[in-house]
């Protein structure tokens, strides 16, 4: 098994523990690579976005630890990049090895307030309320429309939890995956992946925190991106040194029935197909 992760978040950002902390772990698991994916600063105020003022220890801090432990794990250094109306393009930022496109937040039209789109249950209701009106379809079409402007206008390498939309939805309490409107929004999103050439992770991380019981995105839109030749890879999104690998063999398992034989990570500083 090579293990890999390319999602991860430490004291920097909302994650806990030192850099450090992860490698001695991902050295204990046997992984191979390890990459960091601190949340990028936003131009707004958020209790989990890195500071803007930390940017530079972090991207030292984890080139620091590359040397250290070369020859024992491959480390890079990237950042989970929100993208939202004038946000910073992190891209081809000195020390960036990638990035991680996430939506996290949509920006209300009227009041200016940015909605959190991956928060808790609470914090969905504000969003679905205050933002649509509690029209659940219109929120969700919202959602996917910037994930796919953010792929067309700020191409990432990987696509982070590609349907968290359903993060609150474990009982189809707001809506349904099989309905038609649904699965139309997620086939036009993979039709625009599949263009920009970018990587849709298969994330841990809902599992690892309680959320869901199954990695984003769901296995029918894993199947889809199998015949669309859409490259996948495993992230743990994890928070802490503990779930690195959380789910990890399942994941690997659930790939391999669908089709996938290998994914796609950085290693040896290219990108590349390894086995499952």
């Amino acid at each position: 098994m090579f293990k890999s992760t390319f999602h991860a978040h430490s004291r920097f950002d909302d994650g806990k523990e030192e850099l450090e902390a992860y490698i001695l772990e991902a050295l204990k698991r046997d992984f191979k690579v390890f990459g960091f994916s601190g949340h990028a600063p936003v131009l707004f105020d958020s209790g989990w976005n890195m500071k803007q003022e930390n940017f530079d220890q972090y991207v030292a801090t984890a080139k620091a630890l590359k040397e250290k432990y070369k020859g024992q794990i491959e480390i890079y250094t990237g950042l989970e990049t929100d993208y939202y109306p004038g946000c910073t393009d992190w891209r081809k930022k000195k020390g960036i090895d990638y990035t991680i496109g996430a939506i996290h937040f949509l920006k209300h039209p009227d009041t200016g307030q940015y909605m959190p789109m991956d928060g808790n249950r609470e914090e969905f209701e504000m969003s679905l309320e205050e933002g649509f009106d509690k029209d659940v379809q219109a929120l969700v079409e919202a959602y996917y429309s910037q994930v796919r402007e953010m792929l067309m206008k700020m191409t990432p390498n990987v696509v982070a939890h590609l349907d968290v939309i359903r993060k609150n939805n474990n009982n189809r309490d707001y809506f349904d995956e099989d309905d038609d409107w649904y699965r139309d929004e997620v086939m036009k999103t993979l039709e625009v992946i599949s263009l920009t050439h970018t990587i849709v992770e298969v994330n841990t991380g809902g599992i690892s925190r309680g959320y869901v019981k199954e990695p984003y995105p769901s296995r029918w839109i894993l199947e889809a991106c199998h015949d669309l030749d859409i490259s996948v890879m495993v992230n743990s999104d994890t928070h802490h040194p503990s779930t690195i690998d959380c789910y990890f063999k399942e994941s690997y398992e659930l790939l391999k029935s669908i089709g996938f034989r290998s994914q796609r990570i950085l290693y040896h500083d290219k990108w590349c197909d390894v086995g499952l």
